[in-house]
């Protein structure tokens, strides 16, 4: 019996350990990264020159996804008051007709 919970405790403290081991080789792995990312200020500016440009190609078309959408607004409204008058013209024939008989 306890034989068991030795081996148990065991158990849990080599894998305690094998976890304390991969997050000290991710650490290293992570650390090599950042050596091997030191980019130059030239390769830094280039980089943000490409997306500030991507960055004002997408404002311009929000903009005109943005006006697009307010002539659709509008035109929404113009269909729906529409919609509202085909809706009262046919109530007030159906009403001209109840009335007649």
């Amino acid at each position: 019996m306890s034989d068991d919970l030795d081996s148990s405790s065991s158990d849990d403290k080599d894998h305690v350990t094998n976890i304390c081991f991969m997050a000290i080789e991710i650490d290293n792995e992570v650390l090599s990264l950042n050596d091997q990312s030191k980019l130059s200020y030239d390769e830094l500016h280039d980089a943000f020159e490409s997306l500030y440009d991507e960055f004002k190609k997408l404002g311009h078309k929000y903009s005109s996804l943005k006006k697009s959408y307010a002539c659709l607004l509008v035109e929404k409204y113009a269909l729906e008051k529409q919609a509202c008058i085909v809706i009262d013209s046919d109530k007030v024939k159906q009403l001209e007709e109840e009335i007649r008989l």
